[in-house]
């Protein structure tokens, strides 16, 4: 540019986006310089609502603490066919201005980012296509139209031993509005476990048997025993779009509070040093109270893991906010795929949760059908715990999709 002549309108002066060159992708190309149109960019942030893509996460992809703090931006562009000849699902006949397009686009969080290019034979392009399809899906369904909603939540009661309060369930939803009320009643003082697991099985089956995974919708509002919760959210898994409640004692509503300050999140603890391949592992949830079960892990021998989850001020008033659910859902399921990792061969694990029952529900829906072993579930009876519910594999839904039956 000679001296005096004006920049053109629309660039930076000084400044050139390298873009991709256009034609088809030689053998010897490596990366294309990822020019990504302001187009693009508004389409794949816009149409995943700011959301991880996966629908066993979708956090959302801008972080805070403090107003004095920058936006923290977790969000991540992944590529479905790889940028590079040599990445992951590369798809070498793609011309590489293409592998910059929306098409070939998902949004994730940097945590599901890395995981889908590692586990790269399982997430392949149609998969991550399909993932991607359903989470756009999801954001068409479960975001209001300007400002209203005539959205419709199957509401799920679960009602223990104790009086359920159902006045304020129409407040806490609104704007939204139910499309139908099922109460399955727990009680574990009339009943043996065995006849409440399969009532609870029968029926949330059938509850969700003609939904899929981005239209289902439905709002728990539990007051039952936590091995119910847990086992609820099981079989409700996290495919869903579900949406929990706690209930305020002191407040006597359903409501979650809008003004939640200094409130505490769980902290997890793994077992230190080596563990064994084929270890029982043991996953203590301590939220309203301490849990005791050294009598439990003692008998099973030395071959065993034991994590926990828990939080500095314990207390049955501990949840007063959504945040809190969806953080304790968060570390339940790194602590499960820890588990996973570190002993693939456990026979068994064990869950001992002390806590609200909302989070029993979250916690339950983390247990992957594909990835865990025999769970067995505790239910405290003092002056101890003692076994419950028994989870297989086959228990969950997504069976009929994920795990082939070869008992033949």
């Amino acid at each position: 540019m000679k001296s005096g002549d004006k920049p053109e309108a629309g660039k930076a002066r000084g400044r050139t986006l390298k873009q991709n060159p256009i034609g088809e992708a030689k053998p010897n190309a490596t990366k294309s310089a990822r020019y990504y149109d302001p187009q693009t960019l508004k389409l794949l942030w816009g149409r995943a609502a700011g959301h991880c893509a996966m629908a066993d996460c979708r956090v959302e992809l801008f972080v805070t603490e403090d107003d004095y703090d920058p936006v923290c931006v977790i969000g991540e562009m992944g590529h479905i066919a790889a940028s590079s000849n040599a990445g992951p699902r590369a798809h070498l006949e793609l011309d590489m201005r293409a592998r910059d397009s929306y098409d070939n686009l998902i949004l994730l969080c940097r945590n599901c980012h890395r995981k889908v290019d590692t586990l790269k034979l399982s997430y392949p392009r149609q998969r991550l296509l399909e993932i991607k399809a359903n989470h756009e899906a999801w954001v068409r369904t479960a975001l209001p139209e300007r400002g209203f909603t005539n959205l419709r939540w199957n509401v799920l009661r679960l009602q223990g031993d104790f009086p359920f309060d159902p006045t304020t369930i129409a407040e806490a939803l609104s704007p939204d509005q139910d499309a139908g009320v099922l109460q399955i009643s727990v009680s574990a003082a009339r009943e043996p476990w065995s006849s409440i697991q399969e009532n609870l099985k029968t029926q949330i089956h059938a509850l969700i048997a003609n939904s899929d995974a981005v239209a289902s919708r439905v709002a728990v509002f539990p007051l039952a025993p936590v091995s119910a919760c847990v086992y609820a959210g099981y079989l409700l898994t996290n495919r869903l779009n579900v949406r929990g409640f706690q209930y305020h004692r002191d407040q006597a509503t359903w409501i979650w509070p809008k003004n939640s300050e200094g409130l505490t999140t769980p902290v997890v603890a793994g077992p230190a040093g080596s563990i064994s391949a084929s270890a029982e592992v043991f996953f203590l949830f301590e939220l309203s109270a301490p849990v005791d079960a050294s009598a439990t892990v003692d008998a099973t021998g030395k071959d065993r893991a034991v994590y926990r989850c828990s939080v500095p001020d314990m207390s049955t008033g501990w949840l007063k906010s959504k945040a809190q659910l969806d953080e304790l859902a968060r570390k339940a399921r790194e602590m499960f795929e820890a588990a996973a990792v570190r002993s693939p061969d456990s026979p068994r694990w064990h869950i001992f949760y002390a806590g609200p029952a909302p989070g029993g529900v979250v916690v339950g829906q983390q247990l992957n059908p594909t990835m865990i072993p025999e769970v067995q579930l505790y239910e405290f009876q003092r002056p101890r715990h003692i076994p419950s519910i028994t989870i297989t594999r086959h228990d969950s839904s997504l069976t009929r999709w994920t795990i082939t039956d070869d008992s033949g």
